[in-house]
């Protein structure tokens, strides 16, 4: 928890310019947008939309900034163009590809030099020094911001511009263990905030001085400080600011022996945490009310708690990774096409010059008859060439985003289809020191068994991933055989049993004993592996899981069942799982809800793609039951 705290300290401790962020200002710059026309307007409302959204989600901040520095170019708007690179830098901080953020920021300092803006200069040295510093390069941030300092004192440098500055400061010597000086440039932030009437700000940087205070155990000025920051973030209706305080205003209750108060607070930063969407406030939240319920002795509660913890973390992980990747994709096929609208044109530049040739040539044998005509039928060749060019191109493109949107499927599905044999190594893990707690000898020697189980599932599923992959041109194939539903239901029992013991999970599987069904085997595969892995994830310790199969004459198909004894879902959260979206339900009785996402989108598809139908029994407290129709023969 105190990590967790202290990476909050470091946030809170860089802002940028603190613009709205509240959602109501977010819809009214879209419903602008909808309306402007190309013009510099236009593009500082793209800057804005792009700054409120890139600490939130920063992959649609990135297109939003892609968009103004594009239409600052069309209309050579270059102070536009000069905010809305630094305002692109930023999201691509955000989403860690800082190499690309200082290209960025390079280039929005050279545009601030030609025209001589100060504030421009200034922030553009802050902010390069910032990603510096979160690569730990601290010469480097250093070097940038002594420049910043040599030209803080400039005329047109903004008090928003300098709160970042002071800000950054601070944060960098209390990150070199230099107290005094980063204590003093708190002081200096938080003296501008409090003289430009910037309560945001200041209530960050009495944050700010209340954790250094708190680490330094000097904890009634800490509590002193951080209620002060409270107070202020209660006045602004900033909720997801409001769930920082509480977070760190809970610690310090914690470490001076009041956790009934303690545990009341963190709740409270929890709720504010979820008003302002904000999962990262969330996650604290997660993680102090884990302590303090094990500080309270309440293991079990704690670990739930920690357990909601792990999940989020994972998720936002993961979340952050696929945005970062999508990013560096966006801007390396971004950076293709500006090469091959270079390359064209060049040849259009080409063609026009032989174009001016020939049409000389022609004006040169005006009185050459013979030579007109030939001239002329060159010129028609060309252009015609020129056209079949454009049409080859175009096909193309379009073949390529074809192969490109086929791709992504495909890694979507090996990535969730990894999750099951490596769930199982988890399990393993489980069982070895759930073995040694209880000395169990015969169960330690079962698992040499367990292991090599769990790498032949692994080593099967890559080599059918592997050979899927490799036999593909572009789309997934769909190649439906006879299959003995028996032999599915096995494959799943020897993939999950690992995962099953370690829960104390029971797995029943009832089928008739000869009955077979017409389908995909790859396909037929991915759909049972995410059915029954889901309901391993909601099943508690000790509870049973069956899956069976039976025939359904009217449809000539055979129903597959997998039954979970959960405490199942209301009706409402069944239709939203079973719409056309990802679905991430914040908590449930036993976890995060986070199997209902991509996994069940592919079972979806591919029960589509073989004409069959997909469905969801549940009620709260009666389990679920996922009940899947495909073809027979």
């Amino acid at each position: 928890m105190r990590q967790r705290l202290l990476f909050l300290l470091l946030l809170l401790a860089l802002p940028q310019l603190l613009r709205a962020q509240d959602p109501a200002v977010v819809t009214r710059l879209q419903l602008q947008l909808r309306v402007l026309p190309e013009s510099p307007r236009r593009v500082q409302v793209l800057d804005s939309l792009s700054y409120a959204l890139h600490d939130i989600v920063p992959d649609t901040a990135r297109r939003y900034g892609e968009q103004a520095v594009a239409l600052a170019q069309r209309l050579h708007d270059q102070r536009g163009l000069m905010r809305s690179l630094a305002t692109l830098g930023s999201c691509y901080a955000v989403l860690s590809d800082g190499a690309y953020a200082l290209t960025l920021y390079a280039q929005s300092q050279a545009l601030a030099r030609q025209l001589n803006d100060s504030d421009g200069l200034v922030r553009s040295y802050t902010t390069m020094a910032a990603v510096h510093h979160e690569r730990s390069d601290t010469a480097s941030a250093w070097r940038h911001y002594r420049h910043a300092l040599q030209l803080a004192d400039r005329p047109g440098v903004r008090p928003g511009t300098l709160l970042t500055l002071y800000g950054n400061l601070s944060s960098l010597f209390f990150h070199l263990g230099q107290d005094a000086r980063a204590l003093h440039y708190t002081d200096l932030a938080l003296t501008l905030a409090r003289r430009t009437g910037n309560r945001m700000n200041e209530s960050i940087y009495l944050a700010n001085l209340g954790t250094y205070h708190y680490y330094g155990q000097r904890y009634e000025l800490a509590e002193k400080l951080i209620r002060q920051s409270l107070a202020l973030t209660q006045q602004a209706h900033q909720p997801r600011y409001e769930a920082g305080d509480l977070a760190l205003l809970s610690m310090v209750l914690l470490e001076t022996q009041r956790p009934q108060e303690a545990a009341t607070l963190a709740r409270l930063s929890l709720r504010q945490a979820r008003r302002g969407r904000s999962k990262e406030r969330v996650l604290d939240a997660y993680s102090m009310l884990a302590e303090v319920t094990a500080r309270q002795g309440q293991y079990q509660q704690a670990y739930q708690w920690q357990q909601h913890y792990d999940a989020l973390n994972d998720s936002l992980n993961n979340g952050r990774r696929l945005a970062t990747l999508t990013a560096l994709q966006s801007r390396y096929d971004s950076e293709d096409r500006e090469q091959q609208i270079q390359l064209l044109t060049q040849q259009a530049e080409l063609q026009k010059l032989r174009n001016r040739e020939l049409w000389g040539a022609i004006a040169a044998l005006v009185l050459g008859l013979v030579g007109f005509g030939f001239l002329y039928w060159q010129l028609r060749r060309s252009r015609a060439a020129l056209a079949a060019n454009n049409l080859v191109l175009q096909a193309t493109t379009a073949e390529l985003r074809q192969m490109a949107a086929s791709k992504d499927r495909l890694y979507a599905i090996v990535a969730h289809d990894l999750r099951g044999p490596v769930t199982s190594f988890v399990g393993v893990t489980e069982l070895i020191g759930f073995y040694l707690k209880r000395q169990d000898e015969e169960g330690l020697q079962r698992l040499p068994a367990l292991v090599r189980q769990s790498a032949q599932s692994l080593n099967n599923l890559l080599d059918n991933l592997l050979n899927w992959a490799v036999s593909q041109t572009g789309e997934l194939a769909f190649r439906p055989e006879q299959l003995l539903v028996a032999e599915l239901f096995e494959e799943n029992l020897q993939l999950y049993q690992t995962t099953a013991e370690a829960k104390q999970i029971t797995l029943r599987a009832a089928h008739p004993p000869e009955l077979t069904l017409w389908a995909d085997q790859n396909m037929a595969r991915t759909i049972l592996r995410n059915l029954v892995g889901n309901a391993l994830k909601f099943t508690p310790l000790g509870g049973t899981v069956q899956f069976s199969a039976a025939e359904v004459p009217d449809t000539k198909s055979v129903r597959l069942t997998v039954t979970d004894s959960g405490r199942g879902m209301p009706a409402n959260l069944v239709a939203e799982v079973l719409s056309n979206s990802p679905v991430t339900t914040p908590t449930s009785p036993v976890g995060p809800r986070t199997g209902t996402g991509l996994g069940l989108l592919l079972c979806k598809a591919f029960v589509q793609r073989h004409g069959g139908t997909l469905d969801i029994q549940s009620a709260p407290g009666g389990g679920t039951s996922v009940l899947v129709e495909l073809p027979q023969l």
